[in-house]
């Protein structure tokens, strides 16, 4: 009897601590959620003690280390959980956060010696370049145009792109995956569609990214949109030159 104690205890136990690296993840995103970075690294690494085995405690802390600047860890996280095979989305953007950080890690030019700058050649002012535009593919359903985004480097979604939309919006279920609690002291705002009204929440989203571009602390609203996950309005749009090609099925941003 004694025994059998014994084992249902250790059984218990076990569970806690399956369970906990979750409860570290998931307070994580919600202090990076808040820009509370070293908090969440800290929160990050901690689940990775208890589960060190899986590639989205390792990509989350990398990210975390991607906004502290700390590069050369970031790097390594990134790897890691790559090489613990993850899913094909998460993976992608694990790859993406790798190509992110690796022109930090290299080594920088040694500083000129006294001699080479006795008297330096003058050179002709730098002219500006302009940045070169990002172009995406968007997928047509009913008639809408549908973009892939990612919220804060680290969750995946597919929002509707509607250049008439004059925030962008996010559903009460994505705001909670990704952190994001709407401050109850923060008076609702309404939401005017083609289907109607209702109120929402203003938040502040730290980063939206689509393929490679990226936009932060973009405004949205918190709404519930049934059978969406998102709309990406003008407070991200309009940041950028937006041109939707029907024919080819092409969301073009450059930069303003």
């Amino acid at each position: 009897m004694k025994a059998l104690r014994l084992l249902a205890l250790t059984a218990v136990l076990m569970a806690c601590i399956g369970g906990g690296w979750v409860d570290l993840d998931e307070a994580g995103k919600a202090a990076y959620g808040r820009g509370e970075y070293a908090q969440a690294e800290r929160l990050f690494r901690q689940a990775l003690a208890a589960a060190p085995d899986e590639p989205q405690v390792h990509y989350h802390h990398a990210v975390a280390l991607t906004h502290l600047r700390r590069w050369i860890e970031a790097a390594a996280a990134y790897q890691k959980a790559l090489a613990l095979r993850p899913p094909a989305s998460l993976a992608a953007a694990a790859r993406q956060g790798l190509r992110s950080v690796e022109p930090m890690t290299r080594p920088r030019a040694s500083a000129p010696t006294p001699e080479a700058m006795v008297a330096p050649s003058p050179r002709p002012r730098p002219r500006r370049v302009a940045l070169p535009p990002e172009t995406v593919r968007v997928q047509r359903h009913g008639g809408n145009w549908f973009v892939e985004v990612t919220l804060n480097d680290m969750q995946q979604a597919t929002f509707l792109v509607d250049t008439g939309a004059s925030a962008c919006a996010i559903t009460p279920e994505l705001a909670e995956a990704i952190g994001i609690v709407p401050d109850p002291d923060e008076p609702p705002v309404l939401v005017r569609g083609v289907t109607g009204s209702t109120w929402g929440r203003r938040v502040k989203v730290p980063s939206i990214r689509v393929g490679e571009t990226e936009a932060r602390d973009v405004i949205a609203v918190v709404v519930p949109m049934p059978g969406m996950q998102g709309i990406l309005g003008n407070t991200f749009l309009s940041r950028y030159t937006a041109t939707l090609d029907p024919g080819q099925a092409l969301l073009t941003l450059h930069p303003r």
